[in-house]
C-alpha cells in the first residue's frame, strides 16, 4: 500500500515537472513606470524566510523577511533590468503602511488616491508549500500577477497555477523559499518590456 502511494506521489511530481509553463499573454505596450505594491499573501501562513527564531529576533537582531518581501523585491529587480522605471519601495510603504491591497482594483485605487503616475503591479500568493522542510527539492506555488493602471483598467495579467518550482541543492526552507520566489518572478515577468519613447 505504501509503495503504491509513493509511486502515485512520484508520478504526480514527475507530471508536474514535465508540464510546460502556460503560454504568456502578450504584454502591454504603453507602460514605462511601474509601482510594485506589497504582495497579497492569501495562504494563511506568514511564509517566513528569516527573522522568525528567538536567536534571530533577540540576539542577532535579524530583520524579518518573508516570501512576499522577496517576490516584491525580485519583481522590482526584474522590471528595472528590463528597462522600466520602478517606483521606490519607500514611497509605496509610505502610501500603504506596508499593508498589501486585497485585490488589484484596491491597488489601482490606492495609486489613484495618491496621484501615482504609474502602472501598478499587483501580486497575489494563493499557494506556497514546500515538499519537505529539510533539503527541499521544490515549492508548489500558485501566484497571479496583474498590471493595472490607476483608472482600474487591467493592462496585463498572468497566472502561475499550482505546480512545482524547482529548488535544487538547497538545505533549508528559507533558501528554498527565496530561490523559488526569484525564479517565479523571473519567469512570470519575462515578457514585459517598457514602452519605447517616440523618436
Amino acid at each position: 500500500m505504501k509503495g503504491r502511494m509513493l509511486f502515485s506521489w512520484l508520478s504526480l511530481v514527475a507530471a508536474y515537472g514535465c508540464a510546460r509553463p502556460p503560454a504568456v499573454p502578450p504584454p502591454p505596450t504603453a507602460v514605462r513606470t511601474v509601482a510594485v505594491f506589497p504582495p497579497n499573501n492569501r495562504t494563511g501562513d506568514l511564509l517566513l524566510i528569516a527573522g522568525a527564531s528567538f536567536y534571530e529576533k533577540y540576539v542577532a537582531r535579524t530583520d524579518r523577511v518573508t516570501v512576499p518581501d522577496v517576490l516584491a523585491s525580485e519583481a522590482r529587480r526584474q522590471l528595472a533590468r528590463r528597462g522600466f522605471t520602478v517606483v521606490p519601495p519607500a514611497l509605496l510603504d509610505a502610501m500603504t503602511g506596508d499593508h498589501a491591497p486585497a485585490a488589484a482594483q484596491d491597488a489601482a485605487a490606492g495609486a489613484a488616491r495618491n496621484k501615482l503616475d504609474a502602472a501598478v503591479l499587483y501580486i497575489e500568493i494563493r499557494r506556497w508549500e514546500v515538499d519537505v522542510p529539510v533539503h527541499p527539492t521544490f515549492v508548489i506555488a500558485s501566484v497571479a500577477v496583474t498590471l493595472i493602471d490607476p483608472d482600474g483598467r487591467v493592462l496585463w495579467t498572468l497566472d502561475h497555477p499550482s505546480r512545482p518550482v524547482a529548488t535544487p541543492g538547497v538545505v533549508n526552507l528559507g533558501d528554498a523559499y527565496t530561490i523559488a520566489a526569484q525564479r517565479l518572478m523571473e519567469e512570470m515577468l519575462s515578457a514585459l518590456r517598457p514602452e519605447r519613447p517616440a523618436p
